[in-house]
């Protein structure tokens, strides 16, 4: 399937990473946005793109396939004002890359004969990021399925892949990545919080925890969640668990952080087999604060 000319609009981390990697897949970029359009030129003089600016002041500036990598509460109001370029969008595809907003933001366009879609890649991106983000991660789909072959394509050209969801799912799915993605780096500050309370520097406990967090992350790859964990509450060792949470009587809010991940280990050690229903409910109720 030929893949059509493209458009970005909107130059922050995904969508200065998605026109460096189409550019670099042989994708024909056709133009690029920004509201800074300083940006959006630098980048079209880089990748030798024909069409910059700070907004599309004509339908024919528009490649066949629109991405709109615009904040969230942008997306409406991008969608409504590109509406008024023309009076018929038939064959022409409108994308946003939303986790959590519906392709149904872009409506305006798809009462013009728009095929509309939301495309969310399940990535973080920064100002650093290029082709090899993209690579073996998935996008969610959800919109005009007759749009979904060349999504599907474009995806796999990328070296990513795809799956359909409904709206309702979209929102879960993107609630999840949150806790597993933005969550993630709170959770591991915490447990350097955790290293440093007996005088150790945060710089060595983090260095120390590094190795460590990348083989947990190694292990969940092969493996289900439940088979890759390991540690004391895996282990049925209730005395190691009430040595940490005496340690962490001096911090209140890791101690309850500490508790309320434990109590979710526990369940999952105990439904996994791995954990016998006597020293699961010993542990509970350490981590609730009774003595067990």
């Amino acid at each position: 399937m030929e893949l059509p000319e493209t458009t970005v609009i909107g130059l922050g981390g995904l969508g200065t990473a998605l026109t460096k990697t189409l550019v670099g897949c042989d994708i024909p970029v056709k133009s690029v946005f920004n509201r800074s359009v300083d940006k959006a030129k630098e980048l079209s003089r880089q990748y030798d793109i024909p069409i910059s600016g700070a907004f599309p002041t004509d339908c024919d500036q528009l490649g066949t396939l629109t991405f709109i990598t615009v904040s969230d509460s942008a997306i409406g109001k991008i969608a409504e004002r590109l509406s008024k370029l023309s009076d018929n969008f038939e064959r022409r595809i409108f994308v946003h890359c939303s986790g959590n907003e519906p392709a149904e933001l872009l409506d305006p366009l798809r009462k013009k004969d728009a095929l509309t879609v939301s495309f969310h890649p399940l990535q973080t991106f920064t100002s650093e990021s290029g082709p090899r983000t993209f690579r073996g991660i998935y996008f969610s789909l959800q919109g005009d399925q007759e749009a979904f072959p060349n999504l599907k394509n474009l995806a796999k050209k990328l070296g990513a892949y795809s799956f359909e969801v409904t709206a309702d799912q979209k929102s879960d799915l993107h609630t999840a990545a949150v806790v597993a993605s933005n969550y993630l780096n709170t959770l591991l500050d915490a447990s350097v919080e955790i290293g440093a309370l007996g005088g150790l520097p945060k710089s060595k406990v983090e260095k120390a925890l590094l190795p460590l967090i990348q083989t947990t992350l190694e292990n969940a790859k092969g493996m289900t969640f439940a088979e890759a964990l390991t540690g004391p509450i895996k282990r049925g060792d209730v005395e190691t668990v009430k040595k940490h949470l005496a340690l962490l009587k001096k911090d209140k809010e890791l101690k309850e952080l500490y508790c309320v991940l434990g109590e979710r280990t526990v369940n999952l050690a105990e439904s996994s087999g791995s954990l016998d229903g006597t020293t699961a409910e010993k542990l509970r109720k350490i981590l609730h604060g009774k003595n067990g």
